[in-house]
């Protein structure tokens, strides 16, 4: 039997022995026993179980997966309510296990809740441990309202305070510092982004409800609007009411932040400013650390390009420049973009060697085509992610189209792309991006160079062949832009 653990604990369970460890210790002691194979373990900290949102509880997410698809036999909980406080849950998701044949055991329980009178006592069980919960979360309602009326903060602290000796939040000394320059370059017209970069860069770390990470244009702008800084505390009524703490910023400096905030996204006639798409939106990837590229205007209207993962703190090095300079790398590609004379016959050959590689190509197309039927039985099972379902759902579409002949608009496409290069350079951005979209699957990008472009399936023959002759005619040119020889992969 291939047992595997899933362990949880959340917050403030963590000092009542529930810890993570304590669990494994449980878990390898039963499968000894049993003489069953600990396969693996899941580890989940700082969650809830009383949701029903399954995004919010990845690792468990994940375990019922693998489950599904037979990838161990039994799992394995300390207690019932590790699994799950919510019954609906519970049941829900102990029947999935049933039906995929896999055992659930409950080591707090001593039960096997894969026979008659374990199933029995599992929906007892379960309404038991939905019942402590919400009965938990009416007292913590009560605690809090109490708090509030005594002018005491609820819950975890925000970035830069501390507990003082009385219970009453104080400065951090540690964090404090970071809070200021937040507030400051908030003042001065920073962006959200911007200021979060600064954090990550000078070593800070969220705190409260959003845990020890790095800071994100999210956190940013909740910490910049929370009125605790001002020595304020919310009431649960949506309003905010005077608290014991002292502000930890001025007036001055509080509403300063908020003014310019509001400048940002407003235009000189006070009308929110639309969403900007530029040449490569949604297309380019960073190269180092494979997180996706985003572009902003700066307040002197340049389009400035940057890496998401490096603003998130993933210790991604993408120093990314100007767009200007990316453009100018695709224009010269563009324009030395080379097109053999003998495309078509190059081009049929390699997809009769594509064909031959099929055994029966019908047979492919049929084998794809359902594929995409049990992906779409997943998605709507709830087994697999949206963003999961999308990928896959695209790279079967792909595959299948790889198989359809392209012959018949050889020749119109050839066309198309002698006379891309000249669309790109008198094009708006807006434009540019329709064209790139209609070219590339992805623009791959790193530091300030264009290194590598993805073409569109109907494409890549062109692109392979173009690539090719750059090679055997030069490298780079005099004069040419930097990490002007772009390659093409597939």
């Amino acid at each position: 039997m291939r047992a595997r653990l899933y362990a949880r604990v959340s917050t403030e369970e963590q000092t009542e022995g529930y810890s993570i460890d304590a669990q494994r210790r449980a878990f390898q002691a039963l499968c000894q026993g049993r003489g069953w194979t600990p396969d693996l373990e899941y580890l989940e900290e700082g969650k809830s179980a009383r949701t029903e949102d399954m995004t919010r509880r990845p690792v468990f997410k994940k375990m019922i997966s693998d489950a599904l698809t037979g990838k161990f036999d039994v799992v394995v909980v300390h207690k019932l309510d590790r699994f799950s406080r919510n019954l609906r849950i519970t049941l829900e998701y102990f029947d999935k296990l049933s039906k995929a044949g896999v055992a659930f055991v409950s080591i707090g329980e001593q039960m096997d809740f894969s026979q008659p009178w374990g199933k029995f006592a599992l929906a007892m069980l379960g309404a038991l441990a939905q019942l402590y919960s919400d009965n938990l979360s009416q007292e913590t309602k009560k605690g809090w309202a109490e708090r509030r009326a005594q002018g005491l903060y609820c819950g975890l602290l925000p970035f830069g305070a501390m507990k003082g000796d009385d219970g009453v939040p104080v400065l951090n000394p540690d964090s404090y510092p970071g809070l200021l320059m937040a507030f400051e370059l908030a003042a001065q017209g920073s962006s959200d982004r911007e200021i979060a970069m600064a954090l990550n860069e000078k070593g800070y770390h969220t705190a409260g409800n959003r845990g020890n990470g790095p800071f994100g244009k999210d956190t940013v702008r909740d910490m910049l609007q929370n009125r605790f800084y001002l020595g304020e505390l919310p009431d649960g009524k949506g309003g905010w009411v005077k608290g014991k703490h002292q502000p930890f910023v001025s007036n001055g400096t509080f509403n300063d932040a908020q003014v310019e905030r509001a400048h940002r996204r407003r235009t000189k006639d006070g009308i929110r400013r639309k969403a900007t798409t530029f040449s490569i939106s949604s297309l380019s990837q960073c190269g180092i650390c494979k997180s996706t590229i985003a572009i902003h205007q700066t307040r002197q209207g340049r389009a400035r390009v940057y890496c998401r993962g490096r603003t998130k703190g993933l210790h991604c090095n993408c120093k990314c420049t100007f767009l200007e300079v990316y453009e100018a790398q695709i224009q010269w590609y563009l324009e030395n973009f080379v097109i053999p004379q003998d495309y078509r016959e190059r081009i049929m050959e390699a997809h009769r060697k594509l064909e031959n590689a099929y055994d029966d190509a019908e047979k492919y197309r049929s084998q794809l085509q359902n594929r995409l039927l049990r992906l779409q039985e997943q998605y709507e099972w709830g087994h697999v992610a949206k963003d999961q379902y999308l990928d896959k759902h695209n790279e079967i579409k792909r595959e299948l189209s790889a198989i359809v002949p392209v012959d018949d608009n050889l020749d119109k496409l050839a066309h198309f792309l002698e006379n891309v290069a000249e669309a790109w350079s008198e094009a708006t951005q807006e434009q540019r991006n329709r064209l790139a979209n209609a070219l590339f699957e992805s623009i791959i990008i790193e530091h300030d160079r264009v290194i590598a472009v993805k073409p569109r399936q109907e494409l890549r023959p062109f692109f392979q062949l173009s690539y090719q002759e750059s090679l055997q005619k030069y490298h780079v040119p005099t004069g040419a832009p930097s990490g002007s020889l772009i390659q093409t992969f597939c």
